[in-house]
């Protein structure tokens, strides 16, 4: 297998922008369908534009996230029943003990509980139900990409270069695009571009200079996957085993990284024997809990108001949302979770989609899909424990309200925040010294000013447009936003492809579906 590391490169015949497993999902089938083509004489020139040393894995699957951390489904979940699941399993089956040889190396006391737990189904190789680690289907994927890769160049001619740079501008001259790089001057001419970055990049709740001001009092993570997670962990160890009390943190957004966050803290002993509290604020004032036990298996819910919509022959998608809402907030009353309601809950929306015109979908796609998601947030159990027990230590507070991007002071050792109950309340102190802050807001979105150097440019160059949902790109029916400038991953979202409406693309399985459509529409145009 051939990749050359090559930054000097001046065309390509085929570009991506983004090496995670939107890429990986469609590099695979393309070479697939390109192998049944006849053979051209002049070799294929791919060019990957990735700034980290490590191609096929993304961010989720990669190094960054470290060796330890978990899917936020079980494996049943992450990968629809078929070929490629059955691949994994296998795969996982042959190479389990060097994997949780790894796994255990890099973890701690949370780590080997998750090994102890699951020593029965690993032995029978029972994977289907468990919250496996991440970088497990990482090193699978990167290998499943060389490999076919590998396989491809024995009978043809095909030429990969992985420029490791980070893209800042693509402008089109004549029918090619010509790609600008941040630190290499040296553009890069390409017939065909995938922009496949994944979902746009949070905002950065402090600036480096008061990163640096404060670090001897305060970690600010502006981002808890840069470098990388055991970067960051290894810098909040050094930092709190100095201090001489407790320390406590402070999470802004509730989301799956929050839990990552407090998973991997408690997971460190030289960490968590230092933790004093962990506050986590966000808008919702909880963490997601969609880990199963016995009550919720056991505990049936029926969406009476989706239901009732079966009955009426049209919709419009503003009244999906609004019955989903409503059973909701049924469940709130009975405190039942995500655990019990979202597979009734999703079964019951998804069945009504039918219903919807072509415009309806769209607007389903970009207005209400993602809302009704985001109550019905996803972590698995593994994660939800370690929350409980802290919770039940009093060691964990939800915080209902908005950080309010000010630090007043520093105080003890560490830094004095506020935060407000509303968007235009008055700001309150947060009563606790804070030790260390993680940044779990979500991505911006594309309506948003400085999104990314990239993003920013083709928005105002128009190569590529926002759709309504402001998290995702307009495309054609070939997945181009512009003629051979074709949208992968995340920014999919908003968008019908092949009669679907897209609304959430980080799932595994969608991601392969839409790898494959797009690979498809990509050799039509490789002759």
């Amino acid at each position: 297998m051939s990749i050359n590391i090559n930054n000097s490169i001046t065309s390509a015949d085929l570009t991506f922008i983004g090496s995670g497993i939107s890429t990986s999902f469609t590099l695979l089938p393309l070479l697939d369908e390109l192998k049944n083509k006849s053979k051209s004489k002049e070799a294929l020139t791919i060019a990957i534009v990735e700034e980290n040393e490590e191609l096929f894995t993304g961010l989720a699957y990669g190094k960054r996230s470290g060796s330890t951390a978990l899917l936020i489904t079980s494996l049943a979940d992450f990968l629809p029943v078929g070929n490629e699941r059955d691949s994994f399993i296998k795969w996982l089956s042959k190479n389990k003990k060097a994997l949780l040889e790894d796994f255990e190396k890099q973890g701690g006391d949370l780590s080997e509980n998750w090994i102890n737990t699951h020593k029965e189904e690993i032995a029978t190789n029972k994977w289907e139900d468990i919250y496996i680690p991440r970088r497990f289907f990482g090193v699978y994927i990167k290998e499943k990409v060389e490999n076919a890769i590998s396989e491809y160049q024995k009978t043809n001619q095909l030429v990969i270069n992985h420029i490791k740079d980070e893209a800042i501008a693509i402008d089109k001259t004549n029918g090619v695009y010509n790609i600008k790089f941040k630190n290499n001057e040296q553009p890069l001419l390409s017939k065909r571009v995938v922009l496949s970055i994944g979902i746009p990049p949070k905002r950065n709740l402090w600036t480096d200079k008061e990163v640096n001001q404060f670090e001897n009092s305060c970690c600010l993570i502006n981002n808890p996957y840069s470098l990388s997670l055991p970067d960051n962990l290894d810098k909040i160890e050094k930092l709190i085993s100095n201090k001489p009390t407790l320390s406590n943190v402070l999470i802004i957004g509730a989301n799956a990284s929050a839990m990552e966050m407090i998973y991997k803290l408690n997971d460190r002993q030289k960490i968590k024997s230092k933790l004093g509290n962990i506050n986590v604020i966000s808008p919702q004032g909880e963490l997601p809990n969609s880990a199963q036990d016995e009550f919720t298996r056991n505990t049936t819910f029926i969406p009476e108001n989706l239901l009732k919509l079966k009955t009426k022959e049209s919709l419009k998608a503003l009244e999906i949302y609004e019955a989903a809402n409503k059973d909701l907030d049924e469940a709130d009353k009975l405190n039942y979770g995500a655990a019990i309601t979202e597979v009734p809950i999703s079964n019951g929306f998804t069945s009504l989609l039918s219903k919807l015109s072509s415009d309806e979908l769209i607007q389903f796609a970009c207005h209400y899909g993602n809302e009704i998601g985001k109550r019905q947030r996803r972590a698995g159990k593994h994660y939800t424990d370690v929350v409980d027990k802290l919770k039940s230590k009093n060691k964990l507070k939800n915080i209902k309200g908005y950080y309010n991007n000010s630090i007043i002071q520093e105080n003890i050792g560490g830094l004095k925040f506020t935060y407000s109950k509303s968007r235009d309340s008055e700001p309150i102190e947060f009563p606790e010294t804070i030790h260390v802050v993680f940044n779990c807001t979500g991505g911006k979105t594309l309506n948003q000013k400085e999104i990314s150097p990239l993003l920013d440019q083709l928005l105002e160059s128009k190569l590529c447009v926002a759709n309504e949902s402001n998290r995702g790109v307009l495309i054609d029916e070939k997945m181009q936003a512009s003629p051979n400038l074709y949208i992968a991953g995340p920014l999919l979202a908003g968008n019908m492809v092949n009669s679907t409406a897209l609304w959430h693309i980080e799932h595994c399985g969608r991601i392969i579906y839409l790898g494959g459509l797009l690979a498809k529409s990509i050799s039509k145009t490789i002759t």
